[in-house]
């Protein structure tokens, strides 16, 4: 502990991990006597935990970092991906900054972080930490939802993705951390715990693979709900959709990235699969867990895409009818195998095809929802939310689709069952139809 407790500000960009790694940035500095405040006026020291998916991604945080520079006294801290990434170069882009921390470096914070309070210091730590899976314990105060990591890395290097190269080898966690951690949090008052990794489906702990961690923590835990991001279409298979079918507790939701729609296109991704083995698996899924909800992320302007290749994606969402998914405009970034071809898709035709990309993605998210209005469903409530002068509070299905009911009685963390009445864009106002277990 040092001799003067300091207050943390912390933002996070980007994806799960980097909210569940700012989580334990912030535990480990509450354990070294610190705390966090909610505005970064108050703060000595301000800690930007960042996202190098997109040139967009790392532009907002750069930006971000130099509005927060104006705040003077502060020791300004980066983390993440970009600061893996841009390394060094980031003092020279945001001369304020007093440390640079990569993504395996986080237990070096708070010494490093006491010095550049105390005596000025700058410090940048890249190489440095431990390449093990720590599973880390809770902050102090449950939640009703929380996330475990229990894999690190990726292995898959898809030609666009920069995450490989940032966040290293895929390296496991000990099976028997997460079960107790999971134990942990259920006793904190977590309701639902969220797997996490850049490819839980890879996790491999000697003898147990994912399916056998998902079989140990339902046996042996108490949890309510359990989830799991991200899956790589290449390796998931009919184990998970077993343990779907055979326990509710295991969520009946999957994110499943496709990418594209056509063959020729997936080849140049790297993506290891095609769209018929993808197809193979939707149906395979479905056939086993008939109520499975399906995400995905999807690329659109990839190098060379034609429109008959734009045309397979758009006929491959309506075939596979997902409940939403995240889309994205193709941009090169430097380090990728794809940042060597041409990026030959003119930015106006990538706009054209995102704006069809996300209408056709609607039009069967629409169907979905309003083929559910009258039905019954099983809801975990997890906050308020205030719709003019009525009070609600918002959960989700075992299927992540969001629903609001009247908050009458009700409190964080109840599971009811809900008749879904009507929707509000995408969000079911729900009436509730039974007593709340807790």
């Amino acid at each position: 502990m040092t001799a003067k407790p300091l207050r943390i500000y912390c933002e996070s960009f980007g994806c799960q991990m980097n909210a569940y790694d700012t989580e334990g940035i912030l535990s480990l500095l509450e354990k070294h006597g610190h705390t966090e405040v909610v505005s970064p006026e108050s703060a000595d020291c301000i800690i930007i935990n960042t996202c190098s998916v997109r040139e967009h991604a790392e532009q907002r945080a750069i930006g971000r970092l130099r509005d927060l520079s104006r705040h003077g006294g502060a020791a300004l801290v980066v983390c993440g991906c970009m600061a893996q990434r841009l390394g060094l170069t980031l003092f020279d882009l945001v001369p304020a900054v007093r440390i640079v921390a990569g993504t395996e470096s986080y237990s070096l914070l708070p010494e490093a972080i006491a010095d550049a309070v105390e005596r000025g210091g700058r410090f940048a730590f890249l190489d440095g930490g431990s390449r093990e899976v720590e599973v880390r314990s809770p902050r102090a105060g449950g939640r009703v939802s929380r996330y475990v990591a229990i894999t690190r890395g990726c292995e898959s290097y898809c030609s666009y993705c920069i995450v490989p190269y940032l966040r290293g080898k895929v390296r496991s966690g000990s099976s028997s951390a997460i079960v107790r951690e999971v134990s942990r949090l259920v006793e904190g008052g977590a309701k639902e715990v969220t797997l996490l990794g850049q490819n839980v489906i890879a996790y491999r702990d000697g003898e147990t693979g994912f399916a056998d961690l998902v079989k140990r923590i339902l046996e042996e835990t108490d949890i309510r709900r359990l989830r799991f991001l991200t899956s790589h279409p290449r390796d998931i298979g009919p184990d998970v959709f077993e343990l779907m079918a055979s326990n509710e507790r295991f969520c009946s939701h999957i994110h499943l990235p496709v990418q594209a729609g056509s063959n020729r296109i997936l080849a140049a991704m790297n993506r290891g699969y095609t769209r018929e083995t993808y197809l193979d698996k939707v149906r395979d899924a479905r056939a086993r867990v008939p109520e499975i909800a399906i995400t995905t992320d999807i690329i659109v302007g990839f190098p060379s895409e034609t429109d008959t290749d734009f045309g397979q994606t758009l006929d491959l969402v309506r075939e596979v009818r997902f409940d939403s998914a995240f889309t994205f405009q193709y941009s090169p970034r430097s380090g990728t195998a794809a940042s060597a071809l041409e990026d030959d898709v003119p930015f106006a035709v990538k706009r054209k095809r995102l704006h069809a990309l996300n209408a056709a993605v609607q039009e069967v998210r629409t169907g979905i929802l309003r083929a559910q209005i009258g039905a019954e469903a099983e809801i975990l409530l997890d906050g308020a939310v205030r719709k003019g002068q009525y009070r609600f509070l918002k959960g989700r299905t075992p299927q992540f689709r969001n629903v609001l009911v009247p908050s009458g009685g009700l409190r964080d963390g109840d599971v009811v069952h809900a008749a879904l009445k009507r929707l509000a864009n995408f969000t079911f106002v729900g009436e509730v139809v039974t007593e709340a277990e807790t």
